[in-house]
């Protein structure tokens, strides 16, 4: 889900070819905070990433997502969002915020 580069040591690049086919989908989490290693933003509809997989992965171990991961905010996932604001008496937005964040469990200390 990039349009960047990825810079990787010789010795992971060979590990990694020797674990997958041309043309399979890798996901990159990051370093301890996965996808959130930066920080978080506020994800929108047709934002891509880590952290839209991440967000989905969440929302459907709770239930309010069924679709397929694919780290793509597209409409599918606006229902699922805007259940989850309901239900959590957040704000009604297609918003990914900082108050969701902490209603799907996504939190980090200042």
């Amino acid at each position: 889900m990039t349009s960047g580069c990825i810079q990787m040591e010789q010795r992971d690049i060979e590990e990694l070819y020797s674990m997958v086919k041309v043309g399979t989908t890798v996901y990159i989490d990051g370093g301890d905070l996965g996808p959130f290693d930066t920080g978080v933003r506020r994800i929108k509809p047709g934002d891509r990433g880590a952290d839209v997989y991440e967000v989905q992965k969440r929302m459907q171990s709770q239930g309010y997502y069924s679709e397929t991961l694919d780290g793509i905010y597209g409409e599918p996932m606006k229902a699922c969002v805007a259940k989850f604001r309901e239900n959590y008496n957040l704000i009604e937005s297609e918003e990914i915020d900082e108050d969701f964040y902490k209603a799907l469990g996504i939190e980090f200390l200042q």
